[in-house]
């Protein structure tokens, strides 16, 4: 949740004077954003969707929003089921609130979901009328050296930014989940650790991002990269 609230605060801090105007053309809407995280979404829907958002920075906002949403409702469901829901009974009890504890966890989870979709809802409506826009760094030069799978060795480089200080490297799993993020460093290049390897193994492939840290609260993000996994 820590990641997930500091990612935000993160994309927040994108200077205006940086941004530049990007059209959303063919992008899903929100309801069908919403579903690609349901049990019984098409394969063939998801895919697309995941396409597209590893290429579109507006919906992928959005996309990594929801998916932060649904994560929160999912630990507070499981929060409430827990035995130490009795504590949190006791304690509702003690404050004079008249609602038991899992009518209060489902007004919770309705509102946090309303919420999410509101957001979405209202992002996509304005969509239609203004431009969305974001700082994107177009001209950075991004390469992959990767050995699959013995011996396993993924190394991740890019061109140093003009105004860059430092780097920040995010690897997605096919999926678009966020697999592993580095610590901040001012090399230009880096290897995956084994953990991460790890958790690829499964996968065809994978997605990473280049944030670049430029001075005075400035994130700049370079495209989203798609990594195949073939045997070499």
């Amino acid at each position: 949740m820590k990641r997930f609230e500091k990612r935000l605060q993160e994309l927040a801090r994108t200077d205006p004077e940086l941004q530049n105007p990007l059209a959303r053309d063919n992008c899903p809407s929100p309801e069908d954003l919403s579903f690609s995280f349901e049990p019984n979404c098409p394969p063939e829907l998801k895919i697309s969707i995941i396409n597209h958002v590893s290429g579109c920075p507006a919906c992928r906002r959005e996309f990594e929003l929801l998916r932060g949403s649904r994560q929160l409702i999912g630990r507070l469901e499981e929060m409430f089921a827990s035995p130490k829901s009795r504590f949190l009974d006791r304690r509702i009890s003690f404050f004079g609130l008249a609602l038991p504890w899992w009518k209060m966890a489902s007004v919770l989870i309705t509102l946090l979901a309303f919420i999410s979709i509101f957001y979405l809802g209202f992002n996509h409506l304005n969509s239609l009328k203004e431009e969305r826009k974001i700082a994107t760094a177009e001209q950075v030069i991004l390469y992959e050296e990767v050995s699959w799978p013995q011996p396993a060795v993924i190394r991740l480089g890019w061109k140093s930014a003009r105004d860059g200080l430092f780097y920040r490297v995010e690897v997605y799993d096919q999926n678009m989940y966020l697999l592993w993020q580095s610590p901040l460093i001012s090399e230009n290049r880096l290897e995956l650790p084994g953990s991460v390897l790890d958790s690829l193994k499964d996968y065809q492939h994978f997605f990473w991002q280049l944030l670049i840290y430029s001075g005075q609260n400035k994130v700049i993000e370079s495209e989203v990269r798609k990594v195949r996994l073939v045997s070499q």
